[in-house]
């Protein structure tokens, strides 16, 4: 096999002298949960979304990047998978952006009572951030940003379980005496 059969055997020996390659160029970044049972209500299924929502949102904020496009993917037993994507008009970071956007996608997806296995969002379309506002929403953005900066420091700081919505606080059940 001549130079390539002799390259194919140090292969096969873990002989290679090229160098390693550990960083690369993301393309996307996404969070996804598997239930250990099937979940069949909105609410918990919103309240996974929201937090996988934040936890994307943050993730891009880290690196300084912006995403354009906002995917959703569902798993329903026995292992049929369904990805749905929408383009955001401007690029965003903010987890309420990426959230009502995997919201829509879910709500044109799911039949109400239907059994969900596995529910993730991601992001594609990464950039680093441009900042062109629209020309009726000059104040809205710069606040939203400077909100997700302010929580992101004190995550930083604190641990992520410092702040969060009041829509992911599960409620105390009373003790039963």
């Amino acid at each position: 096999m001549g130079a390539w059969g002799e390259a194919l055997a140090r292969h096969a020996r873990g002989q290679d002298d090229r160098p390693v390659e550990t960083e690369r160029e993301a393309k996307s970044i996404s969070q996804e949960t598997t239930f250990a049972k099937d979940v069949r209500e909105a609410a918990a299924l919103r309240r996974t979304l929201l937090e996988q929502a934040e936890s994307v949102a943050a993730s891009l904020r880290r690196a300084g990047l912006v995403a354009r496009t906002v995917k959703l993917k569902l798993r329903w037993p026995p292992f049929e998978t369904l990805t749905r994507q929408s383009t955001l008009p401007q690029p965003t970071d903010l987890e309420g952006e990426i959230f009502q956007a995997a919201w829509g996608l879910f709500e044109k997806a799911w039949t109400r009572g239907k059994a969900v296995r596995l529910i993730g969002v991601g992001v594609s379309g990464l950039q680093s951030p441009a900042q062109q506002l629209g020309l009726f929403e000059a104040g809205a953005l710069p606040k939203a940003e400077k909100v997700a900066e302010v929580i992101d420091q004190i995550r930083a700081r604190y641990g992520w379980e410092a702040v969060k919505r009041a829509a992911l606080i599960e409620k105390e059940k009373p003790e039963e005496t």
